[in-house]
């Protein structure tokens, strides 16, 4: 019997964090020249003096916010399922705060602790799991923080079908050292809008562009605990 698509995420990944590692360290993902700089510019934007990076993977946007200039430098927390990515993010990052805890027990491995900012950078693959995680971040979220997600722009990812729900994953473009891609959960851009503003969170967007095609790469949500 095949695995519940939220359950098949997390196999995926911990089957293929050897060769995701691998990919980043050697910059593989061209869009990533542009969606990198725009997350962390959007995170900065808010000069917060604390930074929870959700699904932070192997940690490089963890290093990256710990590598800025800025006095003081902010307190930043990686947290992700996956251990093989968590092990690289602690070995490559001895000072930061990484912790392995998928999304349901978030709250026991947070304690308690508030956040200035939260990121999910491209870390939201799920359906009922992201929903209860948006629920949850608000109780980890200062009053007036902000929660930023990153995620493929709905318009560039549909592959021409514009209906939320599941897909296939795909490693196209990938080395053939990869394995079962992830499923993952499909949302128009209004529904994710609706998600937000259904739970609260004051929303507004950003579309970071292709710099050849001028075409949107990704999408990022700023939403405010009011």
């Amino acid at each position: 019997m095949p695995q519940p698509p939220e359950d098949a995420i997390l196999t995926s990944w911990a089957a293929n964090a050897a060769p995701w590692i691998a990919l980043l360290q050697g910059s593989g993902i061209a869009s990533r020249q542009t969606t990198n700089p725009a997350i962390i510019n959007a995170i900065s934007r808010y000069q917060p003096d604390s930074v929870l990076d959700v699904g932070c993977g192997e940690g490089w946007l963890c290093r990256a916010l710990a590598a800025k200039e800025s006095a003081p430098p902010p307190v930043i927390t990686g947290v992700d399922a996956i251990p093989a990515l968590v092990e690289n993010a602690r070995a490559q990052h001895s000072d930061g705060t990484y912790l392995c805890s998928d999304y349901t027990q978030l709250p026991n491995a947070l304690r308690g602790q508030t956040f200035a900012v939260i990121v999910c950078n491209f870390s939201l693959f799920g359906e009922d799991s992201v929903a209860q995680l948006l629920a949850t971040l608000k109780h980890h979220l200062r009053a007036g923080g902000t929660l930023l997600i990153q995620t493929l722009h709905p318009l560039m990812a549909c592959n021409g079908d514009y209906r939320s729900g599941w897909r296939a994953g795909s490693w196209a473009g990938c080395s053939d050292t990869f394995q079962s891609a992830p499923p993952w959960y499909f949302r128009t851009l209004s529904d994710w809008l609706a998600l937000l503003q259904q739970q609260g969170w004051h929303v507004h967007m950003e579309e970071p562009l292709d710099p050849q095609t001028h075409t949107p790469l990704s999408v990022i949500f700023h939403a405010r605990r009011p």
